[in-house]
């Protein structure tokens, strides 16, 4: 399948808007972007090409602020992820995927709408809470593409700056990312060379975007990009139970 120039700068606006987000709040990208996306080609090409393209927004973003990764968070997420992955891959083949995407988006929206509308100071959780949230994130992830909202959701209520909450959750989106690329790798969804020409073509927007980011996250307070996240929670976790519900 080959993308028309039209289709190409369409799939590169999409790009610009996920990359911007994802560069605003640290995940988000492929839940703006693969539904929009999917409209313009068929899912599995739109899967591939937006995976290769959410490779590289991660990378960006970890590289950009290395010494803002929180290490110590880190070291109980991503073991924590890895564990996730592998349990979302063994209830993959038990359970049917649109119960537990349905349960995490009725989680994930219920949190997010009582901390917009309920409590605007949110209470600061232990590291101890990294764990559930690394291994919740990697079921999510490996069952349906969409481990960014438990990662959000326990970095958001740690006592860290607006740049370390970015960088920690950039490195876990990695993990994440990397996972699926292996899994897409496997079931050869990249073999095709369209695929790798329209990411190449949409990948400059995507950069550009996250340089633009970069500034107006300067100019945030931390307490705007958490609203931000909170908001981005809720649009993640309709589209978690509209997806179920489709799935059903």
């Amino acid at each position: 399948m080959d993308a028309d120039l039209g289709i190409t700068l369409a799939l590169a606006a999409i790009a610009f808007l996920g990359s911007f987000v994802y560069g605003v709040t640290g995940f988000g990208s492929g839940l703006i972007a693969i539904p929009l996306a999917s409209i313009f080609l068929e899912m599995r090409f739109v899967l591939a090409v937006f995976a290769l393209v959410d490779c590289v927004n991660a990378v960006r973003v970890t590289l950009s602020r290395p010494r803002a990764v929180v290490r110590e968070e880190v070291v109980r997420l991503v073991p924590a992820c890895i564990a996730g992955v592998a349990i979302g891959a063994l209830l993959i083949l038990a359970l049917p995927a649109w119960i537990l995407m349905l349960a995490l988006g009725i989680f994930v929206l219920a949190y997010a709408l009582y901390s917009l509308l309920v409590s605007r100071a949110m209470p600061v959780i232990g590291m101890n809470w990294a764990w559930p949230a690394g291994l919740s994130g990697g079921i999510a992830s490996a069952m349906f593409g969409a481990g960014g909202p438990p990662y959000a959701i326990y970095l958001s209520m740690r006592p860290h700056g607006k740049e370390e909450t970015r960088a920690t959750m950039a490195v876990t989106s990695l993990v994440s990312i990397f996972t699926r690329v292996v899994a897409f790798s496997l079931a050869g969804m990249f073999s095709s060379g369209a695929v790798w020409k329209t990411a190449i073509a949409v990948i400059p927007a995507s950069l550009v975007a996250l340089w633009l980011a970069d500034r107006v996250h300067g100019v945030l307070s931390r307490e705007a990009v958490i609203r931000a996240i909170r908001i981005l929670l809720c649009v993640a976790g309709a589209t978690l139970v509209i997806r179920a519900a489709g799935s059903a």
